[in-house]
């Protein structure tokens, strides 16, 4: 067996998606423009969101705040700085920074999306104080609320009726994007409003002989 050179090894791993992704960033942190920084900052977004996805009846009694702090520590893995409850304007539940590039977004589990997105369009600021990062994003965590198309194209239709510019997103089926005027600076600003399906109820028959035993052992 022919034994690889440290080149070969580097080449061969170099193509790998996730070393491509590192890479990325690195080049980000130096020379990337603010789109970079947000096409980079969504996929990696998404990835965090697939993993909660893939475990959604471990999440059935998390909080709102542990939630977002499993999102917020895969991306510090992945050398963003990730912090929770950062005061800029007041306590934002997601501040990202990657370099000089910085974006904000807002969580809430099971309802209140309108506050949430009030509190995203006219209180927190980014962390940067740049207005020209102008992207941030809604997270709404849907735990005890099935139907998490049906909820996103509910509230889609909401902002629409309101006057809001909304388009598609192309990377994430559960997201979309709208834009909106900043009552402050008077500049545009987009909103990627994700929903995170965490619904877990399932109805066949070893779960109903699992609810069935938790209501025996409540009665006794």
């Amino acid at each position: 067996m022919t034994k690889l050179t440290t080149l070969e090894h580097f080449e061969r791993f170099a193509g790998k998606r996730f070393v491509q992704a590192a890479l990325r960033r690195e080049w980000i942190v130096e020379e990337g423009t603010y789109q970079d920084f947000i096409s980079q900052l969504y996929s990696d977004l998404d990835e965090a969101i697939y993993a909660l996805q893939s475990s959604l009846e471990l999440r059935q009694k998390d909080s709102e705040d542990r939630i977002s702090q499993d999102i917020l520590i895969g991306l510090s893995q992945k050398g963003y700085q990730a912090t929770h409850d950062t005061k800029t304007g007041g306590h934002v539940d997601l501040s990202i920074r990657l370099g000089d590039h910085s974006w904000i977004g807002e969580a809430k589990k099971d309802g209140n999306f309108s506050e949430g997105f009030l509190q995203l369009a006219t209180r927190y600021v980014q962390a940067s104080g740049n207005f020209a990062h102008d992207q941030g994003g809604l997270l709404f965590y849907l735990v005890q609320t099935p139907d998490a198309l049906g909820k996103l194209s509910g509230w889609r239709a909401k902002l629409t009726a309101e006057g809001n510019t909304c388009f598609d997103c192309t990377k994430n089926r559960l997201a979309f994007f709208s834009t909106h005027k900043l009552e402050g600076p008077g500049t545009d600003f987009t909103v990627r409003t994700m929903a995170v399906s965490l619904y877990h109820k399932p109805k066949d028959k070893s779960a109903r002989n699992s609810a069935a035993k938790k209501a025996a052992k409540t009665k006794s």
